[in-house]
């Protein structure tokens, strides 16, 4: 899990996972051995045929040339075969070029963004048309994505054979995007020479949870009637289960007083001086305007998730000036997650608590001792502070389906024409989203420390963390969500070519985009 860092949050995670691999080779070489009748030493050696050998290399050395012959400033990485990528997702190939940067969820790379610009300023084709594919995450790595932010993390790598980031608009690429315009690319048939089957077998380890999770892929595809028309499936399968545990805050926050140093909102007392009075007491005035931890916590993720991909692809062509390619994709991605927290909340609240009985509030905090380096509040001991162990359960899942059908054609030497027309479709459903929490009031002598390191030292003080009897139920959350975006894109496009070093192209493009979200809550409360 990768750390993330924020001038008002931090968040420390530790994951860990080794990732096994085992590839066979086995090559064979037909011939005839005569014992009885070995060659004479005088026999000229036997002529060795040609052998030829592939692998990566040679996706590096197209994508170089590719590169080269690019007008504008392009970056591609490409795959041979199937399960040949470099990485375990599109993701973690994305952050190979240079000017590219990832978020990471769950281990595994979620967005990009590109020059410092954010992932709402990148805009995704798959099989040249633009779509968007949502996800759902913990509320520290963002929720639910309703935004624009594409997340990479719900198709499996090993159903695309190329990816492109052009980092610079050319006038056949249409506005969009300010950051870059990512194309992925799924297998077609006419990539390939006749028949060919491929099938990958990986797996990876978590020592955390104890478990180790299959990935696999496989792909056929061939060619007929003298390689007029091809058809091609690919499918790709991964499970992981996975467990997180480490440190968050919910950001940084201060303690709620007017810049000018008057206010009832900070910290009830600050070593042994009330501060809830107006004007506010010197003595007040460092710890108040100290940023401190919103919910020092301890947090444990266990996961488990599920990828299924399946692309399929049709390709015609009935004589060499003419093309058409009909690609299908279907991405599944989904899983549970538990969270399970040991905090402190009443750091977050504001306003003093009206009984001991509903408390959740930095105005009933007492601060005995601090320990604040350049507005920070980095170590403190406290008393009046809540403490609380909260468990949230998700089941989410994302279905993405994908339908786009092209063509190509050659009207003469200087003049081509091509079209696309597509469909895509994300649905997000997060039908359970239950969060039970359980408090401990008026807990004594509570600290914590973010001296030493990212993951921070906590001590709840009075509060008995193993026992059962001191918990009282405060929470109950129901946050069922769900986000569905659909792209309906139709395009012509005319390319003429006077001379070899001039093309002129025009068309028309028409794009409707639509979404859908939900976010329902409990009518009657959550508390």
């Amino acid at each position: 899990m990768s750390i993330h860092t924020h001038p008002h949050r931090r968040r420390s995670m530790r994951s860990g996972a080794s990732v096994a691999v085992i590839s066979i080779a086995i090559s064979a070489t037909a011939g005839l051995a005569h014992a009885e009748s070995p060659p004479a030493a005088t026999t000229a050696a036997p002529a060795v045929s040609e052998v030829v050998v592939t692998g990566y290399r040679s996706s590096l050395a197209k994508a170089i040339q590719m590169k080269r012959f690019e007008t504008s400033e392009v970056d591609t990485i490409l795959a041979e075969d199937i399960g040949k990528f470099p990485d375990l997702n599109l993701a973690g190939s994305l952050q190979r070029i240079p000017g590219i940067a990832i978020t990471r969820e769950g281990g595994e790379g979620r967005q990009i963004s590109v020059r410092g610009l954010g992932p709402q300023y990148t805009r995704v084709r798959i099989n040249g048309m633009e779509a968007l594919s949502t996800v759902g995450a913990p509320d520290n790595d963002g929720g639910v994505n309703r935004t624009r932010n594409f997340d990479f993390d719900v198709f499996a790598s090993d159903l695309f054979s190329g990816l492109t980031v052009r980092k610079t608009a050319t006038a056949d690429v249409d506005e969009g995007s300010i950051g870059a315009t990512v194309d992925l690319r799924t297998a077609e048939p006419f990539d390939f020479r006749g028949f060919k089957f491929i099938a990958s077998a990986k797996g990876d380890y978590n020592d955390l949870a104890g478990s180790a999770g299959p990935r696999a892929s496989a792909l056929i595809s061939n060619t007929w009637d003298d390689g007029k028309f091809g058809a091609l499936v690919s499918v790709a399968y991964s499970h992981r289960s996975f467990t997180d545990n480490g440190a968050s805050t919910v950001r940084w926050d201060e303690g709620g007083v007017l810049s000018t140093g008057t206010g009832l909102t900070g910290f009830g007392s600050v070593l042994g001086v009330n501060c809830q009075v107006n004007p506010l007491p010197t003595a007040c005035v460092a710890a108040d305007t100290a940023l401190h931890p919103r919910f020092p916590r301890y947090d444990l993720y266990q996961n488990n998730q599920n990828r299924l991909g399946v692309t399929a692809s049709l390709q015609w062509r009935p004589n060499n000036d003419n093309l058409i390619t009909l690609d299908g994709l279907h991405s599944y991605f989904g899983g549970t997650r538990r969270e399970q927290y040991l905090e402190a909340p009443g750091f977050s609240g504001t306003g003093k608590c009206s009984s001991a009985a509903t408390c959740t509030s930095i105005a009933n905090i007492a601060v005995l001792s601090d320990t604040i380096t350049n507005g920070v509040m980095t170590a403190g001991t406290f008393s009046g502070v809540d403490a609380r162990v909260e468990n949230r359960l998700d089941q989410l899942h994302t279905n993405f389906n994908q339908l786009t059908l092209k063509g190509e054609h050659t009207i003469n030497s200087t003049l081509t024409v091509d079209e696309t027309i597509g469909y895509s479709r994300s649905n997000f459903e997060n039908p359970v989203q239950t969060t039970i929490g359980f408090d401990q009031y008026n807990v004594q002598n509570f600290s914590y420390s973010y001296a030493n390191g990212n993951i921070p030292y906590l001590n709840f003080g009075s509060a008995n963390v193993g026992a059962t009897g001191p918990w009282v139920l405060t929470e109950v959350r129901e946050r069922p969500q769900s986000a569905v975006n659909t792209y309906e894109t139709a395009q012509l496009n005319v390319h003429y070519k006077p001379i070899e070093q001039v093309t002129l192209s025009a068309g028309v493009n028409y794009k409707e985009y639509k979404f859908v979200t939900t976010s329902e809550r409990l009518v009657n409360g959550e508390t």
